[in-house]
């Protein structure tokens, strides 16, 4: 992993945590922790929400924000389960049932992930304790025809599992259809600008840690996927969602670019290193990568300095 941006989020979380510990006033530090996407690669995510749960920084955040495969990270973690969606990560999601390149009418299976989050396999996501956690979440998706960021809040357990459906939807690769109070959305990470960007617009935050769970040097999308989007699944986007999933990356830099250049509060941000592909299904890759991203975040989160890798 690579740490990039102001160290002194780190120091502000771990101040705000010992504040909480002697019961003294902490309210003036507002971090946000944002979970980006990936498919695959939220395993860097996992890992490291794996490592601030086990060191007691749930509670330390006033906002979570999860996209795309980062949206069930952000619920496992705020209910205190972050290890159950480790173990969804290298079952689960190295399954056929989730990835399966072959089957091309729907590659990526978002209805049975969905169904895990449910509780089909006994890994569901407790709402209860997410939404007891006292922390605000917010669930980026884009919107089907503009492809613009929205921030679902949710409410109750239906509109939580509806939400984190929506934002995993990649519709180039998933013929699956979901709707979120009579509108359509799909995957968090197609849309244009990135959903970072309408988060710090609209959310108040002190400090901002932001999980990539993307490799730093990857800024354009392959050819072949864009070959295939304008030709066999052109029919699934119209055309404004076409254009924001062709420029998610360099949407992404563009809001990272805002963050170092314009942005006046404190900003951390967190790369892969080129572990684990977006397609991964090797469940030994999978489980490694979550650990060595929990490594990693410990080592970061004890320590005096950030480790560059």
């Amino acid at each position: 992993m690579i740490f990039e941006g102001d160290f002194s989020v780190i120091e502000a979380i771990r101040e705000k945590k010992q504040l909480m510990d002697l019961d003294e006033p902490h309210e003036h530090i507002k971090p946000m922790l944002f979970f980006d996407g990936g498919l695959m690669k939220g395993a860097y995510g996992v890992g490291a929400g794996l490592a601030l749960e086990q060191l007691g920084y749930n509670k330390i955040f006033t906002s979570v924000v999860g996209v795309s495969s980062g949206a069930p990270s952000a619920a496992y973690f705020l209910s205190g389960e972050t290890s159950v969606g480790a173990s969804l990560v290298w079952e689960e999601c190295c399954s056929r049932k989730f990835i399966n390149p072959w089957r091309i009418w729907n590659q990526v299976d978002t209805f049975f992930l969905s169904a895990v989050l449910r509780g089909v396999t006994g890994k569901g996501i407790n709402a209860d304790k997410v939404f007891s956690s006292g922390i605000d979440l917010y669930i980026a998706v884009a919107d089907f025809e503009t492809g613009s960021p929205e921030l679902l809040r949710p409410r109750d357990e239906e509109e939580l599992l509806t939400a984190i459906q929506a934002s995993i939807l990649m519709p180039n690769v998933s013929s699956d259809k979901v709707k979120f109070n009579d509108m359509r959305y799909v995957d968090g990470g197609f849309t244009r600008p990135h959903s970072l960007m309408k988060a710090i617009k609209e959310i108040e935050a002190t400090h901002i840690l932001f999980i990539t769970n993307q490799d730093k040097t990857a800024t354009t999308l392959p050819r072949l996927e864009r070959f295939f989007n304008h030709t066999i699944f052109r029919h699934r986007m119209p055309k404004p969602l076409r254009f924001a999933a062709h420029e998610r990356r360099r949407e992404r830099m563009k809001a990272v670019e805002y963050l170092h250049k314009h942005h006046n509060i404190p900003c951390a941000l967190v790369w892969g290193d080129h572990s684990i592909r977006s397609t991964e299904r090797n469940k030994e890759i999978a489980k490694s990568v979550i650990e060595k991203s929990r490594l990693w975040w410990k080592a970061l989160l004890e320590g005096d300095s950030p480790s560059k890798t």
